[in-house]
């Protein structure tokens, strides 16, 4: 998970990834197609192996979680990556999301993750077949507050993608009394977008993001009206189906780091 800002200058072209993710956009625009964009307070979710691109446009500040998708490929560990991307460097240049290799080092020209992949894994990358034809665009200012009745929050659901189960789930937080968000038996980030709060003995405030444990409870204590953005990220193993149903059961894989 980042948050940062990119440049007018920046480019990427059109490309896919092997693992899921989903962009916040902080402010401004996030293109990320001709003729569409991810605008200052939507979401987006996209899906492994699904292309898109190419991006370019005025600054903006987004933020993105990268995780591994229901194939079960998984997400590469980011120093790893920076370790190939410096030793590839060795073997050839990075432009503009494409590795050209220096001759006489076979296949020349990749897309740059798939030469990373490659030098770490020493394999090819077969992209899963996307689930979605398209990035997925939340707005969550088109969503209605539905009030909890037992931790006194309100949340807007915006959605639940793949046979994994990620959920992507905004809470608003009053101030002036301790909440507890609804208990999970999966992985949970919480990416504060408005307001400041108190979880545990530790204050929070704009732009943190919080890593919560399965079975860990999120407990807060909202100094200002508060906004959560919270990403439930299932593990593969709950995907497992029972032999009964005739169904061979998918491979599980160790969970996703965070960077």
């Amino acid at each position: 998970m980042h948050i940062g800002r990119e440049s007018a200058e920046f480019f990427s072209p059109r490309h896919r990834h092997p693992w899921d993710q989903t962009r916040y956009c902080v402010s401004g625009r996030v293109p990320i197609g001709p003729g569409k964009t991810i605008d200052a307070g939507e979401i987006g979710y996209f899906p492994e192996g699904l292309h898109y691109g190419p991006q370019e446009g005025p600054e903006r500040t987004v933020m993105v979680l990268q995780f591994g998708g229901a194939s079960g490929k998984g997400y590469l560990n980011r120093d790893d990556v920076n370790r190939a991307y410096d030793e590839l460097g060795e073997l050839g240049r990075f432009e503009n999301g494409v590795f050209h290799r220096n001759l006489g080092g076979g296949k020349r020209n990749l897309d740059g993750y798939e030469a990373i992949w490659r030098h770490l894994t020493g394999a090819p990358l077969a992209f899963p077949s996307p689930r979605y034809s398209e990035p997925v665009i939340m707005k969550p200012g088109h969503f209605s507050w539905r009030r909890s009745p037992t931790s006194g929050t309100e949340q807007k659901d915006l959605g639940r993608f793949s046979d994994r189960g990620t959920e992507v789930t905004v809470y608003r937080l009053a101030t002036g009394k301790r909440r507890v968000l609804p208990g999970k038996d999966h992985l949970r980030v919480v990416f504060v977008m408005k307001g400041r709060a108190k979880c545990g003995r530790k204050s929070y405030l704009r732009h943190t993001a919080i890593e919560f444990a399965p079975g860990e409870t999120a407990a807060f204590a909202p100094e200002a009206h508060t906004e959560l953005l919270c990403m439930t990220i299932p593990s593969l193993a709950t995907m497992e189906l029972k032999a009964v149903r005739g169904l061979k059961p998918l491979r599980t894989i160790p969970e996703w780091r965070s960077t």
